[in-house]
C-alpha cells in the first residue's frame, strides 16, 4: 500500500522531501515522504514512512527535520504514535489530532 501512496504522491508532484535509507547494495532500508500539509503557517506534513529497522527512524526524522529547515520551513506535523513521541513532537492543543515540532538548526553535541 505504502509504494502505491507514494508513487501517486511523486506522479501529482505532492512531495516537499523525500528521504531514502539504503544498504551499500542500494536496497532500501527506510523512507520518509513529506508533503505540503496545505496550511497557512507553510507546515509540512510526514505523510509517509516506513522502516523495519528501529534504528533508521530517528536519522530518518533527523535528516528531514534538518533539510526542512534549511530549506526554510519551520513547522512538522506528523500522526501521533510512540516514534513520534520520542522524536519530541506534541500536540500544540489538547484537542489537537495532529502533532507537531518547530524546527531549528542542528546543534552538535
Amino acid at each position: 500500500m505504502q509504494a502505491d501512496q507514494l508513487q501517486q504522491l511523486r506522479e501529482t508532484g505532492q512531495i516537499s522531501l523525500s528521504l531514502l535509507a539504503t544498504d551499500d547494495m542500494g536496497e532500501i532500508l527506510g523512507h520518509i515522504a513529506i508533503t505540503d500539509a496545505q496550511t497557512a503557517n507553510n507546515t509540512q506534513e510526514i505523510t509517509l514512512w516506513h522502516s523495519p529497522d528501529a534504528d533508521l527512524v530517528m536519522p530518518l526524522l533527523d535528516e528531514a527535520e534538518s533539510t526542512l529547515f534549511e530549506l526554510g520551513y519551520s513547522l512538522l506535523k506528523i500522526a501521533p504514535s510512540d516514534v513520534a513521541e520520542k522524536a519530541e513532537f506534541a500536540p500544540l492543543d489538547p484537542d489537537d489530532t495532529w502533532w507537531y515540532k518547530q524546527l531549528a538548526a542542528a546543534t552538535s553535541t
